[in-house]
């Protein structure tokens, strides 16, 4: 009896186990191309930093930027010639320093798009010394503590441990060097402020400030007012560059509205800052270090500041005391904070949104 049923069922068991093996051999192949984790596979990168000497960064649809050590310092090669910002520079390097591939990810090119390793997406480093290429990378998208990266000529997609991609992916503007003025605030001797709302001229004495010229219209002068009017002046930073077309005139730069002289300890020559017009947006002003022939633009707020009127030095009056009895009507205003802060916060989100991708 037992006979019987056996054969009478064998063939439903056996296509059940037909199955079964099969969905196995299936789920098992599939893992192998998602996610092989075998270590001989994952390669080691090592580059040195001492010996990198060009960096050629292309972001996608935006034009590629060369980086290229000069003596002891980087300058921009491409698309312009400029001194690069040493700061990035050395953000950039030292992710190269520390690159690590923990685990290999994908394996095939339909992978790429999806990882951002494709060449519409990715973001492509080429690491150089002297005409040697060290190594070329497709950096990706970041995603669970690791960026996506491509090696060479290597078709697997690794995940190299950390964020990776926010060190490159960068604006031509935030690898060159937008400090306009840098020099420390306890070395500034003298400056002078000439614009359209008076001239102000004032001269350290130990650690206060003198007036020297404007002095009458200063009323209740307090010496605090220009240290900090002195410290962002003498660590000014643009907030970009002007277009290269842009003309002398078009910038109001023939004839500026206002300029700044710092003379600070150490400093044979004193640094002139000439102000020019606004840009056609109107957030925005030219300026010049006078004798360079960098035109930068910075914020309407710090152009406000550089050519300062009397109240700027003023003691600040008390502001009333808030009665009891009467509590705020509406939605109170809330301090703007000035563009150039707001501008560096945006690069801290951006940068930590990455992380989170």
């Amino acid at each position: 009896m037992l006979s019987v049923e056996w054969r009478k069922n064998r063939i439903a068991i056996g296509a059940l186990v037909f199955f079964v093996l099969l969905g196995v051999t299936a789920w098992a192949v599939n893992s192998r191309n998602r996610q092989p984790t075998s270590a001989g596979e994952i390669p080691t990168v090592e580059l040195d930093r001492a010996a990198i000497t060009a960096l050629e960064i292309t972001r996608p649809a935006d034009a590629r930027v060369v980086l290229s050590k000069v003596d002891d310092g980087w300058r921009v090669i491409e698309p312009i010639e400029a001194t690069a910002d040493q700061n990035n520079v050395d953000s950039a390097l030292n992710r190269l320093a520390e690159l690590e591939l923990s685990r290999v990810v994908a394996t095939k090119p339909e992978h790429y798009a999806r990882l951002q390793v494709d060449d519409e997406n990715a973001v492509r480093v080429t690491v150089k010394a002297g005409d040697e290429t060290l190594s070329e990378l497709m950096v990706g998208k970041y995603g669970n503590g690791m960026t996506m990266v491509r090696i060479d000529e290597r078709r697997e997609v690794f995940g190299a441990s950390g964020s990776l991609r926010y060190a490159f992916d960068r604006e031509l503007k935030a690898w060159r060097d937008r400090n306009v003025v840098s020099v420390k605030p306890e070395d500034v001797q003298s400056i002078r402020f000439a614009g359209p709302k008076g001239t102000f001229v004032f001269e350290r004495e130990g650690e206060a400030w003198s007036a020297r010229e404007g002095n009458k219209a200063l009323g209740n002068f307090d010496p605090r007012q220009v240290s900090r009017t002195v410290s962002s002046t003498a660590r000014l930073v643009a907030s970009d560059f002007a277009a290269p077309d842009i003309s002398d005139a078009r910038a109001g730069l023939t004839e500026p509205r206002a300029t700044v002289t710092l003379t600070s300890t150490g400093n044979p020559e004193p640094i002139v800052l000439e102000l020019g017009a606004a840009t056609e947006q109107g957030d925005e002003v030219y300026l010049r270090r006078r004798g360079e022939p960098t035109v930068y633009l910075i914020s309407q707020y710090l152009a406000d500041r550089l050519q300062p009127d009397a109240a700027a030095f003023q003691a600040p009056s008390e502001p009333p005391p808030a009665s009891p009895a009467q509590p705020p009507t509406g939605r109170q205003q809330q301090p703007q904070l000035p563009p150039e802060v707001m501008e560096q916060l945006r690069e801290q989100i951006r940068a930590q949104q990455e992380q989170q991708r």
